[in-house]
């Protein structure tokens, strides 16, 4: 690891120990040390049953949990290892804070299960060369269908390091609320669940 690595990682380090950074709504988090903005933003769309084609966008900007930050920094520094991580949407009327873990994630945001798969949907991407990571190739496979019941709202998103529904291990590393909650949606409809993260220079901002 450079020395120029070494000072980044430092940097945000501290930040985030001594919480001098900034949330900013639309570019996510600045590490103003280090001069950068890594951010996320989840997406969904939905389709009828019968429809043939989802509809607008939901839009549900990033919030990195503490959980969340800490993983991403020992990320960087090699600490541990990347793991599958999954998409989880949830229908609680709350906004995440800093203070949500995996362990605490499904009573905070009660979780929304009565979808297919039997599993929560994967964050599927493929190595960025623009500063961009996205599961948009492999949005089929993050695609989930309301099963018996419903009307269902949903109202926001995580992504989290555990396939089981209702599991509360794996390491949360973000989670959002929608721009407006997501309802109406019934059995056989579908919610194609999108997350990009991303990461630019404040020079770039």
């Amino acid at each position: 690891m450079n020395a120029m690595t070494r000072s980044l990682l430092a940097d945000a380090a501290r930040a985030v120990r001594t919480k001098k950074y900034e949330v900013d709504p639309v570019r996510g988090l600045l590490i103003p040390a280090a001069k950068a903005y890594v951010g996320g933003l989840f997406e969904a769309r939905y389709m009828a049953p019968g429809a043939g084609e989802f509809g607008p966008a939901h839009l549900a900007p990033n919030r990195f949990v503490g959980q969340g930050l800490n993983k991403l920094l020992n990320l960087l520094g090699g600490h541990v290892s990347a793991n599958t991580l999954y998409l989880a949407p949830f229908e609680g009327d709350v906004v995440p804070d800093d203070t949500w873990t995996d362990a605490n994630f499904v009573a905070n945001a009660d979780e929304f299960t009565a979808y297919t798969p039997g599993t929560r949907v994967p964050w599927t991407t493929v190595a960025t060369s623009d500063k961009l990571l996205t599961n948009v190739a492999a949005l089929a496979a993050a695609t989930i269908t309301f099963t018996a019941g419903g009307p269902y709202t949903l109202t926001g998103c995580a992504l989290i390091g555990s396939s089981a529904k209702g599991a509360g291990t794996g390491g949360l590393v973000v989670a959002a609320r929608f721009d407006d909650d997501i309802s109406g949606m019934n059995v056989g409809g579908k919610l194609a669940l999108q997350y990009g993260l991303g990461a630019i220079d404040e020079s770039d901002a």
